[in-house]
Protein backbone atom coordinates (compact mmCIF):
# COMPACT_ATOMS: atom_id res chain seq x y z
CA UNK A 1 0.00 0.00 0.00
CA UNK A 2 1.28 3.53 -0.93
CA UNK A 3 0.93 6.62 1.26
CA UNK A 4 0.50 9.42 -0.38
CA UNK A 5 0.17 13.13 0.44
CA UNK A 6 -1.66 13.60 4.22
CA UNK A 7 -5.05 15.59 3.33
CA UNK A 8 -7.58 16.64 5.62
CA UNK A 9 -10.94 19.03 6.14
CA UNK A 10 -13.05 20.11 8.56
CA UNK A 11 -16.25 21.17 8.44
CA UNK A 12 -17.59 23.60 11.27
CA UNK A 13 -20.75 25.22 10.60
CA UNK A 14 -21.40 25.36 6.85
CA UNK A 15 -17.90 26.49 6.61
CA UNK A 16 -15.58 23.73 5.02
CA UNK A 17 -11.69 24.07 5.72
CA UNK A 18 -9.17 21.97 3.86
CA UNK A 19 -5.48 21.70 5.21
CA UNK A 20 -4.35 22.30 1.72
CA UNK A 21 -5.22 26.02 2.44
CA UNK A 22 -5.45 26.27 6.45
CA UNK A 23 -3.13 24.86 8.97
CA UNK A 24 -4.98 23.35 11.87
CA UNK A 25 -4.41 19.88 14.08
CA UNK A 26 -6.61 17.38 15.36
CA UNK A 27 -7.37 14.96 17.77
CA UNK A 28 -10.21 12.27 18.11
CA UNK A 29 -10.47 10.10 21.22
CA UNK A 30 -12.69 6.88 20.74
CA UNK A 31 -13.81 4.41 22.89
CA UNK A 32 -15.88 0.97 23.25
CA UNK A 33 -18.50 2.54 25.51
CA UNK A 34 -21.23 4.57 26.12
CA UNK A 35 -19.16 7.62 26.19
CA UNK A 36 -19.04 9.57 23.57
CA UNK A 37 -16.29 10.27 20.74
CA UNK A 38 -14.55 13.36 21.40
CA UNK A 39 -12.84 15.75 19.49
CA UNK A 40 -10.45 18.46 19.55
CA UNK A 41 -9.87 20.63 16.83
CA UNK A 42 -7.50 24.13 16.32
CA UNK A 43 -7.41 26.19 13.48
CA UNK A 44 -4.50 28.83 13.18
CA UNK A 45 -5.84 32.00 11.63
CA UNK A 46 -9.17 32.37 10.89
CA UNK A 47 -10.93 35.83 9.96
CA UNK A 48 -12.44 37.36 12.80
CA UNK A 49 -15.70 37.41 11.05
CA UNK A 50 -15.68 33.37 10.88
CA UNK A 51 -13.97 32.99 14.62
CA UNK A 52 -17.52 34.93 15.90
CA UNK A 53 -19.77 33.19 13.70
CA UNK A 54 -18.98 29.90 15.62
CA UNK A 55 -21.21 28.53 18.27
CA UNK A 56 -21.80 25.93 20.43
CA UNK A 57 -23.87 23.14 18.70
CA UNK A 58 -22.78 23.76 15.02
CA UNK A 59 -22.04 20.57 13.39
CA UNK A 60 -18.32 19.27 12.94
CA UNK A 61 -17.34 17.04 10.62
CA UNK A 62 -13.78 15.46 10.50
CA UNK A 63 -12.24 13.94 7.52
CA UNK A 64 -8.90 12.43 6.84
CA UNK A 65 -6.41 10.10 5.47
CA UNK A 66 -4.29 10.57 1.84
CA UNK A 67 -4.28 12.23 -1.58
CA UNK A 68 -6.98 10.14 -3.08
CA UNK A 69 -8.12 8.10 0.29
CA UNK A 70 -9.71 9.98 2.71
CA UNK A 71 -12.85 9.24 5.00
CA UNK A 72 -14.37 10.60 8.18
CA UNK A 73 -12.84 9.83 11.67
CA UNK A 74 -16.03 12.47 13.30
CA UNK A 75 -19.18 13.59 13.02
CA UNK A 76 -20.45 15.62 16.02
CA UNK A 77 -21.57 18.93 17.30
CA UNK A 78 -18.93 22.06 19.16
CA UNK A 79 -19.33 21.60 22.81
CA UNK A 80 -16.76 24.61 23.11
CA UNK A 81 -14.62 27.07 21.44
CA UNK A 82 -11.44 29.05 22.44
CA UNK A 83 -9.95 31.83 20.73
CA UNK A 84 -6.25 32.61 21.82
CA UNK A 85 -3.95 35.48 20.45
CA UNK A 86 -0.08 34.67 20.17
CA UNK A 87 2.15 37.52 18.84
CA UNK A 88 0.28 37.53 15.06
CA UNK A 89 -1.34 34.06 14.98
CA UNK A 90 -4.60 33.46 16.42
CA UNK A 91 -5.66 29.88 17.16
CA UNK A 92 -9.17 28.74 17.90
CA UNK A 93 -9.70 25.33 19.89
CA UNK A 94 -13.21 23.89 19.10
CA UNK A 95 -13.76 20.92 21.41
CA UNK A 96 -16.93 18.47 20.47
CA UNK A 97 -18.79 15.60 21.20
CA UNK A 98 -20.46 13.42 18.84
CA UNK A 99 -23.38 12.36 20.78
CA UNK A 100 -26.50 15.40 20.55
CA UNK A 101 -26.47 17.93 22.94
CA UNK A 102 -30.34 16.49 23.93
CA UNK A 103 -28.64 13.10 24.05
CA UNK A 104 -26.81 14.22 26.91
CA UNK A 105 -29.10 15.95 28.54
CA UNK A 106 -32.60 14.77 27.20
CA UNK A 107 -34.99 13.29 30.53
CA UNK A 108 -37.80 10.46 30.12
CA UNK A 109 -40.13 9.60 32.43
CA UNK A 110 -42.27 6.23 30.62
CA UNK A 111 -44.28 3.12 31.54
CA UNK A 112 -44.52 0.43 29.30
CA UNK A 113 -47.42 -2.30 30.22
CA UNK A 114 -46.85 -6.13 31.13
CA UNK A 115 -45.16 -8.08 28.59
CA UNK A 116 -43.18 -5.59 26.62
CA UNK A 117 -39.76 -6.74 25.27
CA UNK A 118 -36.50 -4.42 25.67
CA UNK A 119 -36.36 -4.61 22.13
CA UNK A 120 -39.61 -2.84 21.43
CA UNK A 121 -38.82 -0.46 24.72
CA UNK A 122 -35.40 0.24 23.09
CA UNK A 123 -36.69 1.27 19.64
CA UNK A 124 -39.48 3.55 21.33
CA UNK A 125 -37.03 5.57 23.47
CA UNK A 126 -34.53 5.92 20.64
CA UNK A 127 -37.70 7.30 18.14
CA UNK A 128 -39.24 9.28 20.82
CA UNK A 129 -35.72 11.36 20.05
CA UNK A 130 -34.92 10.69 16.70
CA UNK A 131 -31.67 8.90 17.42
CA UNK A 132 -30.18 7.26 13.94
CA UNK A 133 -30.09 3.52 14.77
CA UNK A 134 -26.91 1.58 12.87
CA UNK A 135 -27.21 -1.42 14.15
CA UNK A 136 -29.65 -3.28 15.96
CA UNK A 137 -29.06 -6.57 17.28
CA UNK A 138 -29.66 -7.75 21.24
CA UNK A 139 -27.76 -10.42 22.80
CA UNK A 140 -30.95 -11.10 24.99
CA UNK A 141 -34.25 -9.62 24.06
CA UNK A 142 -35.87 -9.77 28.17
CA UNK A 143 -39.35 -9.67 28.45
CA UNK A 144 -40.43 -7.64 31.41
CA UNK A 145 -42.95 -9.60 32.46
CA UNK A 146 -44.71 -6.79 35.08
CA UNK A 147 -43.64 -4.15 32.70
CA UNK A 148 -41.61 -1.24 33.54
CA UNK A 149 -41.25 2.27 34.60
CA UNK A 150 -38.45 4.45 32.65
CA UNK A 151 -37.60 7.23 34.57
CA UNK A 152 -34.57 9.76 34.65
CA UNK A 153 -31.65 10.39 31.58
CA UNK A 154 -32.47 8.77 28.39
CA UNK A 155 -28.74 7.66 28.07
CA UNK A 156 -28.77 6.17 31.03
CA UNK A 157 -32.18 4.59 31.13
CA UNK A 158 -31.08 3.37 27.31
CA UNK A 159 -27.78 2.03 28.53
CA UNK A 160 -29.14 0.03 31.84
CA UNK A 161 -32.00 -2.08 29.56
CA UNK A 162 -29.08 -2.74 26.67
CA UNK A 163 -25.97 -3.20 28.69
CA UNK A 164 -26.85 -4.59 32.49
CA UNK A 165 -30.63 -6.13 31.17
CA UNK A 166 -29.62 -7.74 27.54
CA UNK A 167 -25.74 -8.02 27.93
CA UNK A 168 -25.21 -6.05 24.45
CA UNK A 169 -22.82 -3.30 23.66
CA UNK A 170 -24.29 0.07 23.28
CA UNK A 171 -22.18 2.44 21.52
CA UNK A 172 -22.02 5.81 19.42
CA UNK A 173 -20.36 5.84 16.47
CA UNK A 174 -20.29 8.56 13.65
CA UNK A 175 -23.45 9.74 14.85
CA UNK A 176 -25.29 6.68 14.95
CA UNK A 177 -26.26 4.41 17.94
CA UNK A 178 -24.77 0.72 17.71
CA UNK A 179 -26.10 -2.04 19.56
CA UNK A 180 -24.93 -5.35 18.97
CA UNK A 181 -22.63 -8.39 20.80
CA UNK A 182 -19.76 -7.18 22.75
CA UNK A 183 -17.75 -10.08 21.66
CA UNK A 184 -18.41 -9.27 18.11
CA UNK A 185 -16.74 -6.25 15.83
CA UNK A 186 -18.97 -3.43 14.62
CA UNK A 187 -16.80 -3.68 11.09
CA UNK A 188 -14.30 -6.76 10.25
CA UNK A 189 -12.49 -7.63 7.73
CA UNK A 190 -9.33 -5.10 8.04
CA UNK A 191 -5.78 -6.28 8.24
CA UNK A 192 -3.27 -4.28 9.98
CA UNK A 193 0.57 -5.07 8.60
CA UNK A 194 3.64 -3.05 8.02
CA UNK A 195 2.44 -3.08 4.22
CA UNK A 196 -0.92 -1.16 5.35
CA UNK A 197 0.86 1.16 7.41
CA UNK A 198 1.13 -0.68 10.86
CA UNK A 199 4.35 0.82 13.09
CA UNK A 200 6.86 -1.05 14.74
CA UNK A 201 6.64 -1.86 18.55
CA UNK A 202 9.14 -2.46 21.33
CA UNK A 203 7.65 -6.28 21.42
CA UNK A 204 8.01 -6.65 17.67
CA UNK A 205 11.58 -7.32 18.37
CA UNK A 206 12.88 -10.52 17.45
CA UNK A 207 12.93 -13.26 20.46
CA UNK A 208 14.77 -16.33 20.79
CA UNK A 209 12.60 -19.21 22.27
CA UNK A 210 13.80 -22.61 23.66
CA UNK A 211 11.55 -25.59 22.85
CA UNK A 212 10.71 -27.94 25.62
CA UNK A 213 8.26 -30.87 26.25
CA UNK A 214 6.21 -27.96 28.37
CA UNK A 215 6.50 -25.48 25.10
CA UNK A 216 2.30 -25.46 25.36
CA UNK A 217 2.40 -25.64 29.27
CA UNK A 218 1.24 -22.09 30.22
CA UNK A 219 0.44 -20.91 34.25
CA UNK A 220 -2.89 -19.02 35.01
CA UNK A 221 -0.74 -16.05 35.50
CA UNK A 222 1.09 -16.65 31.83
CA UNK A 223 -2.31 -16.90 30.26
CA UNK A 224 -3.56 -14.00 31.72
CA UNK A 225 -0.34 -11.69 30.59
CA UNK A 226 -1.37 -13.03 27.42
CA UNK A 227 -4.89 -11.83 27.41
CA UNK A 228 -4.06 -8.29 28.11
CA UNK A 229 -4.56 -5.34 26.18
CA UNK A 230 -1.71 -4.42 23.73
CA UNK A 231 -1.35 -0.82 22.31
CA UNK A 232 -0.68 -0.62 18.75
CA UNK A 233 0.48 2.82 16.69
CA UNK A 234 0.19 3.22 12.43
CA UNK A 235 -0.04 5.91 10.16
CA UNK A 236 -3.41 7.34 10.46
CA UNK A 237 -6.26 5.25 9.16
CA UNK A 238 -9.74 6.23 8.98
CA UNK A 239 -10.81 2.68 8.69
CA UNK A 240 -10.08 1.66 12.41
CA UNK A 241 -12.67 3.19 14.75
CA UNK A 242 -14.28 1.47 18.10
CA UNK A 243 -15.31 -2.14 18.38
CA UNK A 244 -13.86 -2.69 15.16
CA UNK A 245 -12.67 -6.02 14.85
CA UNK A 246 -9.57 -6.18 12.72
CA UNK A 247 -6.27 -8.52 11.96
CA UNK A 248 -2.87 -8.09 12.76
CA UNK A 249 0.14 -9.51 11.61
CA UNK A 250 3.39 -8.55 13.21
CA UNK A 251 6.76 -10.55 15.03
CA UNK A 252 4.45 -10.03 18.49
CA UNK A 253 1.00 -10.17 17.37
CA UNK A 254 -0.98 -12.29 14.92
CA UNK A 255 -4.12 -12.90 15.14
CA UNK A 256 -8.15 -11.19 15.24
CA UNK A 257 -8.00 -8.77 17.76
CA UNK A 258 -10.87 -6.19 19.14
CA UNK A 259 -10.07 -2.29 19.55
CA UNK A 260 -11.17 -1.02 22.65
CA UNK A 261 -9.80 2.44 22.53
CA UNK A 262 -7.28 4.49 20.36
CA UNK A 263 -7.11 8.21 19.18
CA UNK A 264 -6.75 9.47 15.59
CA UNK A 265 -4.34 12.49 16.01
CA UNK A 266 -3.13 14.90 13.09
CA UNK A 267 -1.52 18.44 12.01
CA UNK A 268 0.10 19.22 8.98
CA UNK A 269 3.56 19.13 9.24
CA UNK A 270 3.68 16.68 12.63
CA UNK A 271 2.03 13.62 13.92
CA UNK A 272 -0.18 11.58 11.18
CA UNK A 273 -0.96 8.65 13.05
CA UNK A 274 -3.43 6.02 14.69
CA UNK A 275 -2.61 4.53 18.03
CA UNK A 276 -5.34 1.82 19.13
CA UNK A 277 -5.47 -0.29 22.44
CA UNK A 278 -6.78 -3.95 21.37
CA UNK A 279 -8.13 -7.13 23.07
CA UNK A 280 -7.64 -10.66 21.32
CA UNK A 281 -11.31 -10.99 19.82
Amino acid sequence: MEFWTRSATVQVGDKTYSMSDFDFDFDVQFEDSKEPTTAVVTIYNLAETTRNSMKKGDPVILNAGYEGDIGVIFVGQIAGIKHSHSSTEWATKITASEALEEWLTAQVNKTYTQETTASAMVQDLLNIFGIEVGTFELVEDKTYTRGRVCKGKLKDVITEIVVSDCKSRFLIRDGRIIINDPAAGVNSGYTLSAETGLLRADDDEAKTEIETDLTTQKTPSEKDEDAQNKTRQCLLNYHIGAADEITIQSKSLNGKYLVVRGNHKGSKSGDWITEIEVKPA
